[in-house]
Formats: structure tokens, C-alpha cells, sequence
């Protein structure tokens, strides 16, 4: 078996289906075996980016590892931002990237970059291949590493080193399972019962580490009458129509979180480490759950941390943890709650055009199938599905969470749809996103990956021009030119439809879900709508003011130019 194949049949052994990449000589050997193999497929994309993000949304959806590939030079490089993104999601990804022959390694040959190097910061682990007796080792290792990192692995292979022959297969190429939970110790868990037993209003958050375990965290909730404020991640797992979660928090969620953080005197963190410090309470004790114990008291002073799995650590809590009686507490969160939503109602209903954000969002939502899969890009669009789009609760939501890098969301729908042939797969993105890698919407039409992009038009970078305004600054440079999406759409062979109106998007929605084909909608939408923050405090405002009245200057400004070059040119 040649050094191509073995890699090759080692990531099959693990699961991997597909590889995505771009061919190139220094990869020959690679697509050739991939060419030969009726159990695999090698999915050429139009840039190698959009290749890592597709790994990288399979690696998220499913834990387990997925595979892209970059020739030499560029096409290694072009893998760099889709793999940052699988690194700070946690999500195992193997990168092979080809080299240039061992004879010109530091020569500053054609298309030589020293990978290793390179890929030292992205990849948990990075080697190159330099004699085909360095494989298996190498290879497992590789494997090893980005399974239990939870990371992308890089394996370099030069291209004189892809085609020979490895002298010793090992007998077995599948690395076992291992089957492990990790359950705090006994005095901790008692010291986490006891200040959970002195609380008057404790309140969970909620993270993506407490997927597994959903059932545990409700019952915890119930016994504490305690409200769940999730972060963004975990609206893959739980969202507001159950009656316990209370939303997210800041432009992602809405006030009831925000209300519940501040008047806590207990926080519960269940796999998490939320980044953002400011809504962290004041003067609550905090307890903290996670398997990973680099975790604990990152962002936070953590009075008892618990190092294990969410599951395995509430099994053996909530046991210690007599049930609390209803207060004031969680119902004044609720209705706050309850309030904010039918607040939102009217919006996430209206028939206004432009259509609101929140309509399409909302309506996308209440139309999806139920075994849905969302993928959602950087932007406006982020703020306004973590708020307006109701995820149930056999359908998945994930994204680029903690790079939050624009262009994930179709690039990433390409993996999932591939990992998930029989489950409707939508793309939710801003027009800055989407145009990013449209390119690639040519890719789930080579494949008949019948995809539905939503792409929510407002011909600018929406998100930029609220950071610019939050600074008091005028909007700048965020307008954009966009192409005619439908109709590139059609020219790509795919589906392109446009909704401007709310039966229009609905008719448009019905129709992408019903008929199996690649599907571009096209929804202009209120360029001026306002994500505005469940609190504002008088810093916000003025900077909100301040750039309102520098825009209006500019407008002034600008029209006065123009007209006195009018009247110039007509003298």
C-alpha cells in the first residue's frame, strides 16, 4: 500500500466520506487513490476555503472527524481560515496538505511553504511525512490528536513521498474508543450542593457542553426552579420553546437573560466559558462544570469548579440537592420573557417592505422541516437568528461561533449536506457573507446537494455599521455592489428565487423546501433595521446619537457638494 492510500484508508476507518479540496501536483497521488475508491469521494470545490469550512461544519455536526486537502503553496494556505475556525469550535478536522519533494525542502523551490510552520498555531498537531516508515506513526498521531483535542491535524506530505510504498502496515488502523466520563470529586460535590442549598435565585448558562446531556440540565432546572440562559452554541441543542430557557444574552438574546444574570446570587455554568465578561454577575458565587479543566475560572472567579462532564457531574449532584420552592424569582424572569417575545411578535409577522429581518428569520423557522439543519453566517444575520429563529428540537444550528468569521454558512451547508443526505440543509446569510464564496453554490450543483440559501440582501455590512455607530462614528465603507443572486443562481444550474414581500417568501421557502434542488432566495430586506441591546445605558446612546447627527452632517455636506458642482457646470 502506497503512503496516498494508507492515509486514505485510515480516514475511512474513522468515518471520513468525503475529502474537499482543490487537485494539484503536489496532490496527485492523493485525488488518483481517492479516483480509485468507490467508498469515498473527493468533492471539488472552487476554493480550498470553502473546503475547510465544509470539513469543519461535518466535524461539528457530528464529533468526529472529517478531512480537506491544499496542494503546495496557495492551495495549503487558502485552508487556513476554514481550520482557525474548526480550532476555535473545537472541532476535529485532518488537513493534508502536499509539499514540494524532500530534494528542495528549504531551497526556496516553486511553491515551497514551510507547512509545519505554518500550520503550527491552527493545527493541534503538525508534521510532515519526510520517509514512508514515518506514516502509521504520523497518521495515528494525527488521528489521536484531533480526536481527543477536538482539533484540526495537519499531516504535510511531499509530493516524491505520496506515491512509494510504506514499508509496515500496521495490523489495525482504527484507533479504539475510549469510553471515559469524569466525575468531580466528592468533597467538591458536596461544596457545589451546599452553596446550590444557601441560593435564594440560582440561574444556569448554559453552554455547547451540555448537549449530551439535556436531560440533566432540565432536571436541574426544575428541582431549582432556576431559569436557563444558554449561549448561542447551545441553541443547537436548546432553545426558548422550552419553558425553562430564557434565551441568550446582549445582541443575541434579549432582556430576560440579561435580568436573570444580574439578579442571580448563584451561577451555574454547564459547559461553558462564555467570552464576554460584562454580563458576568457582580457579587453571585459561581459554580463551574467542564471536562476541559483549562476552563475553569477563565473568564470568571469560579467559588467551587467541578472538573467533569456536564452529565456525569449532574448525575451525581442533583442527587445532593433538596428541591427548591418557587419564588418570585424565575416568574418575574419568565414574564419578562413572555413580554420581550410577544414584543417581538409583531415584527417576526410583518408584512412591510422591505421585509424585516425578524420576519424572514422568524418565518424560515416556523416553515423549515422538522430535522432542519441551520448553519448561520457572521453578521446581522447572527444577531438575528439567535433571537428570531425558533430551533426545535430535532433540528441542528451551528456556525463559526467563536472566530465568527462571514462565508461559513454555505461553504458549510456543502459538508452537511453531505453528511446528511436526507435532511433539508439551509444556509442562513447577509449579502456580505454570501458573496464571500458564492462561488461554491456552483459545488451543490456539480453534487445535487440540494440545498436552500437564504440570503437576507441589505447591501451593506450591516454589523460593521452598528460596531462604527456603538463608536459614535458615522457609517463608512460598508455599502456594497451586489450581482443580480437570482440570476446567478440560474446561471450556476441551481434554483434562484426572489421574495419581496412576506407571501412572497413564504411561496419561496415552500417551494425550496419542497423540490430538492440547490436554492438561492434572494430577500431584500430593511437595510435600516436596528438590532438594539436589551439595555442601554447612556455610553450606548450618546455614541448612537453622536454618529446619527455625523451622518446627517455628511448628508448635508454631501448634497451641498453636489449641488454647487451642478451649478459650476452650468455656468
Amino acid at each position: 500500500m502506497r503512503v496516498a492510500e494508507l492515509v486514505l484508508e485510515a480516514l475511512y476507518q474513522h468515518g471520513v466520506r468525503q475529502v474537499f479540496g482543490i487537485p494539484g501536483d503536489a496532490i496527485n497521488d492523493f485525488t488518483y487513490a481517492l479516483h480509485n475508491r468507490s467508498d469515498m469521494d473527493f468533492v471539488l470545490v472552487r476554493h480550498e476555503e470553502a473546503g475547510a469550512f465544509a470539513a469543519s461544519a461535518q466535524a461539528k455536526l457530528t464529533g468526529e472527524l472529517s478531512c480537506c486537502m491544499g496542494t503546495a503553496g496557495g492551495g495549503s494556505i487558502h485552508l487556513l481560515n476554514g481550520l482557525y475556525d474548526a480550532k476555535m469550535d473545537k472541532a476535529p478536522v485532518i488537513a493534508i496538505t502536499g509539499q514540494v519533494a524532500t530534494d528542495f525542502i528549504g531551497t526556496g523551490y516553486h511553491q515551497e511553504v514551510d507547512t509545519e510552520r505554518l500550520f503550527s498555531d491552527v493545527a493541534v498537531y503538525s508534521k510532515t511525512v519526510m520517509d514512508p516508515g514515518q506514516l502509521p506513526g504520523i497518521l495515528l498521531e494525527a488521528i489521536k490528536a484531533a480526536l481527543s483535542e477536538r482539533g484540526p491535524a495537519h499531516i504535510s506530505v511531499p509530493t516524491n513521498i505520496a506515491g512509494r510504498k510504506v514499508p509496515f502496515i500496521p495490523g489495525n488502523l482504527q484507533l479504539a474508543k475510549a469510553q471515559s466520563q469524569i466525575t468531580p470529586a466528592d468533597t467538591a460535590l458536596r461544596q457545589a450542593a451546599d452553596l446550590i442549598g444557601k441560593s435564594v435565585k440560582p440561574v444556569i448558562l448554559a453552554g455547547i457542553g451540555g448537549a449530551e446531556a439535556k436531560a440533566d440540565i432540565l432536571e436541574l432546572a426544575r428541582k431549582l426552579k432556576a431559569p436557563i440562559v444558554r449561549t448561542l452554541r447551545a441553541k443547537d441543542w436548546i432553545d426558548e420553546h422550552h419553558i425553562e430557557c430564557v434565551g441568550g444574552l446582549g445582541l443575541l438574546g434579549g432582556r430576560a437573560g440579561s435580568k436573570a444574570m444580574d439578579g442571580c446570587d448563584c451561577l451555574i455554568m454547564l459547559g461553558t466559558d462564555y467570552p464576554y465578561v460584562d454580563f458576568y454577575p457582580k457579587s453571585a458565587k459561581t459554580i463551574q462544570v467542564d471536562r476541559d479543566i483549562r476552563q475553569l475560572g477563565k473568564r470568571t472567579t469560579i467559588d467551587v469548579p467541578l472538573h467533569g462532564d456536564v452529565g456525569s457531574t449532574l448525575k451525581a449532584l442533583v442527587p445532593l440537592i433538596a428541591d427548591k420552592t418557587a419564588d418570585g424569582f424565575q416568574q418575574s424572569i419568565r414574564e419578562i420573557h413572555e413580554k420581550e417575545r410577544k414584543s417581538w411578535a409583531k415584527d417576526e409577522t410583518s408584512s412591510d417592505t422591505p421585509l424585516k429581518p425578524q420576519t424572514v428569520l422568524a418565518t424560515v423557522g416556523r416553515l423549515a422541516p422538522e430535522d432542519a439543519v441551520f448553519l448561520c453566517d457572521t453578521g446581522t444575520v447572527t444577531a438575528w437568528s439567535a433571537r428570531h429563529l425558533t430551533v426545535g428540537d430535532g433540528q441542528r444550528f451551528v456556525l463559526s461561533a467563536c472566530l465568527g468569521t462571514m462565508a461559513f454558512a454555505m461553504s458549510g451547508a456543502l459538508g452537511a449536506q453531505l453528511r446528511f443526505p436526507d435532511r433539508p440543509v439551509v444556509a442562513l446569510a447577509g449579502d456580505g457573507g454570501f458573496a464571500m464564496l458564492m462561488a461554491d453554490f456552483v459545488t451543490a450543483v456539480r453534487y445535487n446537494l440540494p440545498i436552500t440559501v437564504v440570503v437576507l440582501e441589505n447591501k451593506k455590512l450591516g454589523f460593521i455599521a452598528l460596531e462604527q455607530e456603538g463608536k459614535g462614528l458615522p457609517e463608512h465603507s460598508i455599502d456594497l455592489v451586489n450581482p443580480d443572486f437570482v440570476a446567478f443562481a440560474k446561471a450556476c444550474g441551481g434554483v434562484g428565487l426572489r421574495a419581496d414581500s412576506y407571501d412572497g417568501l413564504q411561496s419561496a421557502l415552500k417551494e425550496a423546501f419542497s423540490n430538492n434542488l440547490p436554492t438561492v432566495i434572494n430577500v431584500a430586506v430593511d437595510p435600516e433595521a436596528l438590532i438594539v441591546p436589551p439595555e442601554i445605558n447612556m455610553n450606548q446612546a450618546y455614541h448612537f446619537g453622536l454618529a446619527k447627527t455625523r451622518e446627517s452632517v455628511e448628508t448635508i455636506e454631501n448634497a451641498l457638494k453636489e449641488h454647487m458642482g451642478k451649478k459650476d457646470a452650468s455656468d
